[in-house]
């Protein structure tokens, strides 16, 4: 005997509180948006590190709010720089298109209910929180104590991008949909996936080195020892001692990580340019190829930088061969970037805008970054402006211009509302001249530091232009912050009063994600499981009412929506 109990009433179910649903969810959507508001907060704080480095490096007399002893403590402002490279590297660069993107979209996009670890993501997240916390904590205590702060919190984020690493590795594997073979996962999966392996591989050496230097900081275990210690040992000891094992093991993450950070904006690049232009990827597989080579070559690099350090006299061929041969698989993203706008019919809206400054910002840090693959650039006499210039144009500008056209994409599906288009392209527009104007200037002063008629003597044209040029920059960073503020403005507008997304899929675009309401229920795809009948970016198809079919699309509904489109 069967009963149908379904018109029987039943007593309400208690709503979860506020604790229950948003501090100690499991759930990979309210993790993942944890993820976007602590990197949202860690980018305004970041910013105005930078606008407080830049007057004090400009008007060094200049009295600065909160910190009235930065211009008389050369240790205060170290600090202050440490903690911005900090809390962009990790909390943005890293955390924003990986733990948060990653978090809410790669289960949505490969039709899984949640990832495989739930309660370890949960995990995942606070140890970040704890992270960020003791970053910023470091900056406000002793410089003794705060250096074992910052190491401490380094450990807990590199342990907490191993718990992601290996969610997002399990759940790409093992969680997939039926019909969401390989080939047909979407280029920001793909992204998500090989940056997991990546990470997995590198964050496990930085946290065995601060575990180490910890080590010797409070236990005397002499792991990293120092060249004064070395000096006064035994040969016994100085035979054993390895002074720059430290160094190796820090540069064995740190050029990696510049990968880690650009690797999944490559996907939400490829995925957004595909998207508006209304054209299939180009060379989709070659693309996955090079994607693969990326991480295969970013890994590989780690003695870019260590060509004083006493490593083999041949090193610094080997290493800089494998540099320039990332030159092969971003070539092939940027021919296919291309490949795919070409002759397409190009929807210019703000997401898009901004996918286009990625590729305009990687090839121009791209091209910077041919001159510092070469191992003898020290003997060019180059200043640290040309590195820091490279450096922020190819990762730091160019991930975060991928982040911004990823949210914009995203926003109706996040938040079930719709960012200002308008506001949106005039913050784009300001912010691309910004960057521009700040950092190309730093290339040029990395050239004409040195420029010298004698080795005592500058020439005092280059030195009064250097000086010029360093006040066009920091005004050139007062107009980018000012353009932060109107997105700001839009974000925090649009969140509140912004305008509905009246549909499920304004972008018309094919992937899992756009198959359910905006925002997303919490038990994403209902009772039924979504079918993958196709790839991801089946755009252009002809016959058909809307130009695409996406992917959860049976074939007979798909020869209906052709009879429509007749």
């Amino acid at each position: 005997m069967a009963t149908n109990d379904s018109c029987t009433s039943h007593p309400d179910t208690p709503q979860p509180g506020f604790l229950s649903r948003y501090v100690f969810s499991t759930n990979h959507k309210t993790i993942g948006l944890n993820y976007l508001w602590l990197a949202l907060f860690s980018v305004f704080l970041g910013l105005a590190m930078s606008l407080l480095m830049r007057i004090h490096l400009v008007w060094p007399g200049a009295h600065l709010p909160f910190l009235p002893s930065l211009g008389n403590s050369p240790d205060r402002f170290a600090a202050l720089t440490t903690l911005h490279g900090s809390l962009m590297v990790f909390l943005v660069l890293t955390a924003a298109p990986q733990a948060g993107f990653g978090n809410y979209f790669l289960p949505l996009q490969i039709g899984a209910r949640e990832v495989a670890f739930p309660t370890l993501n949960l995990l995942a997240f606070w140890a970040t929180v704890a992270s960020f916390v003791g970053l910023t904590g470091a900056f406000l205590i002793s410089p003794q104590s705060g250096i074992t702060l910052w190491i401490v919190s380094v450990a807990i984020f590199c342990a907490a991008s191993l718990f992601n690493a290996l969610n997002f590795s399990v759940t790409t594997i093992d969680l997939r949909a039926k019909g969401m073979s390989l080939p047909r996962m979407p280029i920001t999966v793909w992204a998500w996936f090989l940056n997991a392996i990546l990470g997995m591989l590198i964050f496990s050496i930085l946290l065995a080195a601060c575990a180490y230097l910890l080590s010797d900081r409070l236990l005397s275990a002499h792991f990293f020892p120092s060249l004064n210690f070395i000096a006064n040992q035994p040969a016994s000891v100085v035979a054993k001692a390895v002074p720059v094992l430290w160094q190796r093991l820090f540069w064995f993450f740190a050029q990696a990580e510049v990968y880690v950070a650009v690797l999944p904006c490559f996907g939400l690049t490829t995925h957004l340019v595909s998207t508006f232009s209304r054209k299939p990827v180009w060379k989709e597989r070659l693309v996955v190829l090079a994607l693969c080579g990326v991480g295969l070559f970013g890994f590989c690099v780690w003695g870019q930088h260590m060509f004083s350090s006493g490593m083999n006299p041949f090193s610094p061929l080997v290493f800089s061969l494998l540099a320039s041969s990332l030159g092969l698989p971003a070539a092939i993203l940027l021919l296919s970037w291309l490949g795919t706008l070409w002759n397409a019919r190009i929807q210019l809206n703000t997401a898009m805008l901004f996918a286009l400054g990625f590729i305009s910002l990687f090839l121009s840090g791209g091209l910077s970054g041919i001159f510092l693959a070469r191992h003898d650039l020290a003997a060019a006499s180059v200043s640290d402006d040309f590195v820091t210039g490279h450096f922020h144009l190819v990762m730091g500008v160019a991930a975060t211009f991928a982040i911004l056209g990823a949210l914009f994409f995203w926003f109706p599906k996040l938040f079930g509302r719709r960012l200002n288009e308008p506001l949106g392209k005039l913050h784009f527009w300001i912010t691309f001249a910004g960057v521009y104007c700040v950092f190309m200037p730093m290339h040029w002063l990395g050239l004409i530091a040195h420029s010298r008629v004698s080795p005592d003597s500058p020439l005092p044209s280059v030195a009064a232009a250097g000086s010029s040029m360093r006040t066009f920059i920091t005004v050139a960073i007062l107009l980018t912050v000012f353009a932060q503020g109107l997105f700001l403005i839009n974000f925090l507008w649009s969140l509140i009063r912004g305008e509905k997304a009246e549909e499920s899929n304004p972008w018309r675009a094919t992937t899992l994600e756009w198959s359910v309401p905006s925002p997303p229920p919490l038990d994403d795809f209902g009772l039924s499981d979504p079918v993958v009948y196709r790839g991801a970016y089946e755009f252009s198809v002809l016959d058909v009412a809307e130009d695409f079919l996406p992917q959860h699309l049976a074939p007979e509904q798909s020869a209906k929506a052709r009879e429509s489109g007749e």
